[in-house]
């Protein structure tokens, strides 16, 4: 998409667990626009930070103030978690591209009911009915070769930013995150920027 100013309003919807970076995430893209000079709304849904609970976060660039993405609006959905994905169903629609984790977190309503975690192919075929595209990447694996799944964020905005589905440049995007990287986390967060556009073919 590049940069620049934007008259149409591009709305990304960001979903995860706790302990995934959702909020960060979105708090990154959200700086990015910042600094780009363009007008941009950061905004929490719904869930808690914890580790495991449902979390969901907004970015909207362009003209506007609310920070609230209603359903079939949504312009690109990240997803850190299949089934967290599947929830913003209907916050999709045919314009809609998506960019999803295929590493899954055991819901805990499901365990203590017994139940199974649904087959990934289920859960696509929902999405791929619905969304214009569907890009997948095993964020989970690529994390572990970086040195755990604390990346797992910045690899997922890596992947986003090597498909161009936001209005930002790479060096924007990655300019934000190496600004609010401490000394410690900075070349992890590089690497896994990295190997998030490598899982892309970038």
């Amino acid at each position: 998409m590049g940069n620049g100013r934007t008259k149409k309003r591009f709305r990304l919807l960001a979903v995860g667990v706790g302990g995934q970076g959702v909020l960060t995430a979105t708090r990154f893209i959200g700086e990015a626009a910042l600094a780009a000079g363009l007008d941009v709304v950061v905004g929490q849904l719904h869930g808690m930070s914890q580790r495991g609970g449902s979390v969901s976060s907004t970015v909207l660039i362009g003209p506007g103030k609310s920070s609230f993405i209603a359903d079939g609006q949504a312009d690109v959905v990240l997803g850190l978690e299949p089934l967290e994905t599947l929830r913003a169903l209907p916050r999709m629609a045919g314009h809609t591209k998506v960019v999803m984790n295929l590493g899954r977190v055991m819901p805990g309503v499901l365990s203590r009911q017994g139940k199974p975690y649904p087959a990934i192919e289920e859960i696509l075929d929902q999405i791929r009915a619905v969304a214009a595209s569907v890009h997948t990447v095993d964020a989970g694996a690529a994390a572990e070769k970086n040195g755990g799944t604390q990346g797992l964020n910045v690899l997922m905005l890596g992947a986003l930013s090597a498909l161009n589905l936001l209005p930002l440049t790479e060096a924007q995007l990655l300019s934000a995150i190496e600004r609010r990287s401490s000394k410690k986390s900075l070349g992890r967060n590089r690497q896994a920027f990295a190997l998030g556009r490598k899982a892309m073919g970038k």
